[in-house]
């Protein structure tokens, strides 16, 4: 309950060039983190993918020309990789493949926190909106399959998430949102936040998936340590990044 508070005041009052720092950082752990998990025995990849998910996030961040230059830079770079181990050309190629989707996952995704919360005067209010909103769909869907859960949702990538639980992740959203609404958004209406809240649960709940899949496939419990109980920095962000960037490009669409 601490972190709340704390987390509330970070996003509502944080100095900007000190949050976009905040936010380099998390990605810079959450490369490292991406990096042991699918390089291993490659210090080089994992300190590659480390710095290119930190020029990309930096570019997109700058805005402009610069998130063009950074994404392409980085694109050229890893594609003319595989050309460093000619005689292996087949492993480079599926090397450069898996560093493309860490840099894709952290470095172009996690930036979304920064570009919503600069988006508008209410950005700041929208990054919270969708934290608490995936923290209630998370809660829901945790109810949810404790209490009701029968069915097994996709047991080969995640043998704990049930269909019941994936409908109580919404139900949990749905609930939050209507709350955040009256806090946040009070011009809003009900059925805006609740069907904004669905999208999110969804997403939020696919992201989840996806990094469980990526750890299976990696042989990884957790993306890493850094949380004390909770895994890694990825374990936190998985179900949240990409609700961010829906609700970035929904706001940016219909100005917030």
């Amino acid at each position: 309950m601490v972190a709340i508070p704390s987390l509330w005041w970070m996003v509502q009052e944080l100095w900007p060039p000190a949050f976009a720092a905040f936010i380099l950082a998390v990605i810079g752990i959450g490369a490292a983190e991406y990096g042991w998990m699918a390089f291993p025995q490659h210090a080089r990849l994992r300190l590659f993918t480390v710095v290119a998910s930190l020029a990309v996030a930096l570019g997109m961040m700058l805005g402009g020309p610069w998130a063009g230059v950074a994404g392409a830079a980085t694109f050229l770079v890893v594609l003319l990789g595989p050309l460093t181990a000619p005689d292996d050309l087949g492993a480079g190629v599926a090397r450069a493949a898996l560093c493309w989707v860490g840099v894709t996952y952290v470095g172009f995704l996690t930036p979304h926190v920064v570009l919503l919360r600069e988006s508008s005067p209410d950005g700041w209010r929208w990054v919270l909106f969708t934290i608490f909103v995936v923290m209630g769909s998370d809660t829901g869907g945790y109810f949810g399959g404790r209490w009701a859960g029968r069915r097994k949702l996709l047991p080969a990538v995640s043998p704990s998430k049930t269909v019941e639980g994936a409908l109580g992740s919404i139900v949990g959203a749905a609930v939050l949102a209507v709350l955040c609404r009256a806090v946040f958004f009070d011009r809003r209406t009900t059925a805006t936040a609740i069907g904004i809240a669905v999208v999110v649960s969804v997403l939020g709940q696919a992201g989840d998936l996806a990094e469980s899949a990526l750890k299976r496939a990696f042989g990884a419990k957790d993306s890493g340590w850094i949380v004390p109980g909770h895994g890694g920095i990825l374990d936190r962000l998985d179900s949240l990044l990409l609700p961010v960037v829906f609700v970035h490009h929904w706001v940016a669409v219909t100005g917030g």
